[in-house]
């Protein structure tokens, strides 16, 4: 009880006292690319999906041709290096200015001020200072709305995150998506979790961190159960991160429990492990309540994996009907006890529709030619959206906001 009072009161005093110490920086951005010497601030060494926000954010920028330098924040809030995360120092050229002149924060605004404040409020003035910050519902904290007034700039990886952000700020918000890529994929997950070669496989990612709730892995179970819990060769796999004795792993356990078809892993994968997962199914699914963008829903799509998700919020700047199997919602009040949602009485997100949900699924299992439909466009119109909103777009348009051009 001690130590959650001590952490009530540590958000109260970031969310009042902290945010309201950092001052905004007065610093432009350089007028030329060769100019421009990039800090991106995340979590490198992280498994998780604002660590991975970041990875793809130094890589993009680097291969547009800028020069990035990458902090890795573990230390500032003592946590574990998980990930092999090896940056090289950008080269340098004679008459280059090396001086990094921008930082782009992949870290929502509770995360700032610990980060801030430790690196150097004089730092921070020196730069021109952008947040990378991704949101699911359609109003944000008070704590965000004071982290609002130090920003130079927002970057969003959604349509629906920038929308929100933009009402509450006269400061630049744009979108770039997250520059998803798929690596190496392991081909063996199959063989692994003694699955048959010729099974239908629906698998779906979540971490317990991220608000089971908004998560919705029990509508899933319900619609699955009701459409295929007795097909012998239909499975479910449910990918999360360590559970451990969690309320929530219980609650999914005693939800499957009696369907050995369907599998809870909450054990630590590889991101090879994982894609290979995605890749191997037949059917990717999320029947989320709400995404800031929905990192897994891109990967699959881009592995050629058709998704089945609800049709609301972020995902939806590169979900459609062409390429994905949509399900329609309606919406509900946010009931949440995690801290980031715990606040918001009278917000609302979207209750996917079971019963369109177990058709789909009914239909899919039935009629495997419905996925080659999807198979056919969704990796290309997924590609098609992230280089319709890169970073350097983002960075364009701020630079002519000055006045200045590349």
């Amino acid at each position: 009880m001690m130590k959650n009072l001590a952490r009530h009161i540590y958000r109260r005093i970031r969310a009042q006292l902290l945010q309201r110490m950092i001052p905004k920086s007065h610093a432009s951005l350089p007028t030329k690319m060769d100019e421009l010497c990039i800090e991106v601030i995340g979590f490198f060494h992280s498994i998780s999906g604002i660590g991975e926000s970041a990875r793809l954010c130094a890589q993009q920028l680097a291969a547009d041709g800028y020069r990035v330098h990458c902090t890795s924040v573990e230390t500032f809030f003592r946590k574990p290096k998980i990930l092999p995360w090896d940056w090289p120092t950008p080269a340098t050229h004679p008459g280059d200015t090396p001086a990094i002149n921008c930082r782009i924060y992949h870290l929502n605004p509770p995360m700032l001020p610990p980060v801030i404040l430790q690196m150097g409020i004089t730092q921070f003035k020196q730069t021109y200072n952008i947040g990378y910050w991704a949101w699911e519902l359609e109003a944000i904290p008070d704590e965000w709305i004071n982290a609002l007034r130090y920003m130079n700039a927002i970057i969003t990886p959604s349509h629906f995150t920038t929308r929100v952000i933009q009402r509450y700020t006269d400061s630049p918000v744009l979108t770039a998506t997250h520059p998803v890529t798929c690596g190496a994929t392991s081909s063996d997950i199959r063989t692994r979790l003694n699955i048959p070669a010729q099974a239908f496989v629906v698998s779906s990612i979540f971490s317990f961190g991220s608000a089971m709730e908004r998560k919705n892995p029990l509508g899933l179970i319900a619609a699955f159960k009701a459409a295929l819990a007795h097909k012998p060769d239909a499975y479910l796999i449910l990918k999360a991160n360590a559970g451990g004795d969690s309320p929530e792993k219980k609650q999914l356990l005693d939800a499957i429990a009696g369907h050995p078809t369907i599998l809870l892993i909450d054990q630590q994968w590889s991101h090879a492990d994982i894609l290979g997962l995605i890749q191997c199914s037949d059917l990717y699914a999320s029947l989320h309540r709400s995404e800031g963008f929905g990192l897994t829903l891109a990967e699959a799509m881009l592995l050629h994996t058709p998704v089945l998700t609800t049709a609301w919020s972020g995902n939806m700047d590169f979900c459609n009907a062409d390429n994905s199997f949509l399900v329609p919602s309606k919406p509900i009040a946010v009931n949440s006890s995690h801290p980031e949602f715990s606040d918001f009485e009278q917000a609302t997100w979207a209750d996917a529709d079971i019963s369109v949900a177990t058709q789909w699924l009914t239909d899919i299992y039935q009629d495997r030619r419905l996925l080659a439909a999807k198979k056919s466009c969704c990796a290309q119109q997924m590609q098609a959206c992230i280089d319709r909103h890169k970073y350097q777009h983002a960075l364009q348009h701020l630079v002519n906001s000055q006045g200045n051009s590349l």
